[in-house]
């Protein structure tokens, strides 16, 4: 029999739901009139602080927005008075049957699609006694039209979140507009997401180095909304695409020592695009520098830290960058070991990133006595030896300070410098990302040194010259420096870089057969010093790599794999101290059993 699921939602459970729509379907207006005066220019407003209000405070805030917006725009009068007329009604609506009737009158008079206009929707809304509920046939209906057994247990709410996703996933893939019910499902699917319900497991990793799709990815940064509007809501630009949640607003406070310039976002809205993006592409969170009180109380960092990141991985983000700052290197090292020993993730296919800011200098004390390590390529190099004893699977570098905006990042370190940087990390195991300052056309020097991120979020916003300020994100923009990046991995450095980034992973496993790791050490140099021709006849002359096959595997399978593939083309790591053949056959018993998590610790 077909399996549905059914949620209930309380009367006041659906009032808070409508009144808040109504609140953001208003404000959505305003902004729209506002773009329009200024010929399609949004600017951008910080994403407010998330504040638990009463019914009547969102009416009382509705209000007040249309007080807001009639004074600039008098054509919303009309809009705005009728929107406030069904918020107060909805606030008074003694029963499910009119509250659901004044629902659905806002949802019409904001032109959403009704529901006979889609016959592929599959969700219902449906009013009975004191409750309002949501329902989705779209679980394996039986095509002769038996009726449907109803999920009613505890795992209805994590059935019907995921129902949601594939249905938010459907309407992409078919490039049209959510119907009235299934709007109303994605703001069930939100409720149950605000009382800690997970977004279903299925996520998509960042992968590792060289044995992607896409050498290097576009992290496109936003706090959430514009995710959920623009990044999540096309396939043409989730391809090669990192979809990281941040708040990105300095809130007027140039000085990063008293106020990070990028920080923590709510963990709501983390969950909202994790639930929009699905498996399309991987999603990342900033975490940031940890809170430590007087006398480096690192018990308590540790556990705030561990704690934020652990919110965001439960709900499938596959990455959080912790700012590694206002420590030594000892104190870092014991920090980050603490961070992995305390979040909880799958270690195997979710990252902790070690963010380093290539201007704060850092105090090195390992070694008994304390230096300062002052030079951004300097600081970067360190950053890569304290995230691999850190035990951090990634690593970044960051060039924010107080001048606005950033200088780019790739104007403060030199190409060659990028070039060594990223080929180091790689040949330790570890993930690479960059940011700051970064435009558009500077994603063709960001390919050509092969780093897996690069994370670009404010100049993806619309701008306006005339007054300077930043606008909303948009698509066009993100579609750009897509396009900039796939023209540029054509090109012989993008190439070689993707080339390069395979095999300096190859060569971290042991699996680099060991009569290529002269041409690997020759495709650095020639990589370093641009010679396209060179790299070129090389990156043809290796051809294609014993076991490099690109897979939708496990990444720690698709290891384990090449690791039984190298016994037949003498992998360098045969030539190294371990017993390579006696961990090649653990590896081949591990497969067999398909324990992911001990061959993870084998592998390592």
């Amino acid at each position: 029999m077909a399996k549905a699921v059914e949620r209930e939602l309380s009367l006041g459970e659906f009032r808070r739901i409508a009144l808040e729509e109504a609140r953001r379907q208003l404000l959505n207006a305003r902004d729209t009139a506002e773009s329009a005066a200024a010929g399609g220019f949004v600017k951008r407003v910080p994403p407010p602080l998330i504040q638990l209000f009463s019914p009547e405070e969102v009416v009382s805030d509705t209000e007040a927005v249309r007080r807001e917006a009639v004074q600039t725009f008098p054509q919303l009068q009309s809009l705005a008075s009728e929107t406030v007329a069904i918020a107060r009604r909805m606030l008074n609506a003694p029963d499910a049957e009119d509250l659901l009737s004044e629902y659905r009158q806002l949802l019409t008079l904001y032109k959403l699609t009704h529901d006979a206009d889609q016959p592929s929707d599959h969700f219902a809304v449906r009013a009975r006694g004191k409750s309002i509920y949501v329902r989705s046939d779209a679980i394996g209906n039986d095509p002769d039209g038996a009726p449907a057994e109803v999920i009613e247990s505890d795992q209805a709410d994590h059935a019907f979140v995921a129902a949601v996703a594939n249905l938010i996933a459907g309407v992409r893939r078919a490039a049209r507009s959510l119907t009235q019910d299934e709007h109303s499902a994605v703001l069930a699917a939100y409720r149950l997401l605000d009382k800690g319900v997970q977004v279903p497991r299925a996520y998509r990793g960042i992968g590792v180095s060289g044995f992607r799709e896409h050498q290097t990815c576009l992290s496109v940064a936003n706090p959430g909304d514009g995710h959920i509007r623009v990044t999540c809501s096309s396939a043409r630009l989730l391809g090669g695409t990192v979809v990281h949640i941040e708040h990105i607003d300095r809130d007027g406070e140039r000085d990063r020592e008293k106020l990070e310039p990028y920080r923590l976002p709510a963990a709501l809205n983390a969950a909202r695009v994790r639930l929009h993006t699905g498996a399309a592409a991987p999603c990342t969170a900033y975490v940031g520098r940890p809170v430590f009180e007087s006398g480096r109380d690192m018990l308590k960092s540790v556990h705030m830290t561990a704690s934020a990141c652990s919110s965001m991985f439960i709900n499938g983000i596959a990455d959080c960058k912790v700012g590694i700052e206002r420590m030594t290197t000892s104190e870092a090292i014991r920090f980050m070991r603490a961070v992995a020993g305390n979040a909880l993730r799958d270690g195997t296919r979710q990252y902790l990133s070690a963010a380093f800011n290539v201007n704060l200098p850092i105090v090195d004390d390992r070694a008994g006595a304390t230096t300062t390590v002052a030079g951004k390529f300097e600081i970067a190099r360190l950053g890569i030896d304290l995230a691999v004893a850190g035990r951090f699977e990634k690593v970044t570098w960051d060039g924010s300070s107080n001048v606005e905006p950033s200088i780019p990042i790739v104007e403060q370190l030199t190409y060659e410098q990028f070039i060594d940087l990223v080929h180091t990390a790689h040949e330790k195991g570890l993930e690479t990302y960059i940011s700051a300052g970064l435009q558009p056309p500077h994603m063709r020097t960001c390919t050509y040194i092969g780093v897996d991120g690069v994370g670009i979020g404010t100049s993806l916003h619309d701008y306006n010259p005339e007054s300077g300020l930043r606008g909303q994100l948009k698509a066009e923009r993100v579609r750009e420096v897509l396009d900039i990046r796939d023209a540029a991995a054509r090109e012989p450095l993008g190439r070689g870089a993707a080339l390069l980034a395979r095999m300096d992973r190859m060569y971290f496993e042991g699996t680099l057969p060991l009569a290529l790791d002269s041409k690997r050490r020759s495709l650095y140099s020639l990589m370093r010093d641009r010679k396209d021709d060179y790299v070129v006849a090389l990156v043809e002359e290796i051809g294609v790599i014993p076991g490099a096959v690109v897979t939708d595997e496990h990444p720690v399978i698709a290891q384990a794999h090449r690791v039984l593939n190298s016994l037949d083309h003498d992998p360098v790591g045969l030539h190294r101290e371990r017993d390579w053949k006696t961990m090649a056959a653990a590896v081949r018993e591990l497969v067999a059993a398909g324990d992911v998590a001990e061959l993870y610790e084998v592998l390592r």
